[in-house]
């Protein structure tokens, strides 16, 4: 099957957020050059509240989660863990969706590591990691689902 005919076989929702995540990405990307972590954040914070949506469905997050990783290895701009855990949380936050920004470091004898995933009701849903790695957690930032 070609990437067109994989284009094709998307839903419209899954087609929109895969837009939204290419588009997204980088924004992403030089905001945290720009402003750093904390005002990224927030910023998209401001804007994740506005969709406000009464469930969380499984499928929902996964899709989401996929239609980010599938933007970020095949789009324009190849995101790393940090863009694309930020998109992912703001974009469940603006379907209404709680979820954790989970950043962790790794120690070696060689280097220091760090990493950014996800986190929605205790599960990764983007930024697996290497199960050889045990990322020590620093910092979690939470979206709630606002009743």
């Amino acid at each position: 099957m070609s990437n067109l005919d994989k284009l094709r076989a998307l839903s419209f929702s899954e087609f929109l957020m895969l837009v939204v995540s290419v588009l997204t990405l980088p924004v992403v990307s030089v905001l945290l050059k720009l402003r750093g972590f904390q005002k990224t954040e927030r910023f998209m914070a401001l804007f994740s509240r506005l969709g406000i949506q009464p469930e969380a469905s499984p499928v929902r997050v996964e899709r989401a989660a996929r239609m980010v990783s599938i933007a970020a290895a095949r789009g324009p701009y190849k995101a790393r863990c940090l863009e694309q855990a930020i998109t992912v949380w703001w974009m469940l936050g603006v379907m209404g969706i709680s979820s954790t920004i989970r950043l962790g470091v790794y120690k070696s004898d060689q280097s220091v590591e760090a990493h950014a995933w996800v986190l929605h009701e205790g599960k990764i849903v983007i930024g697996q990691m290497n199960e050889q790695k045990e990322f020590t957690p620093l910092l979690d930032v939470n979206i709630e689902r606002q009743q």
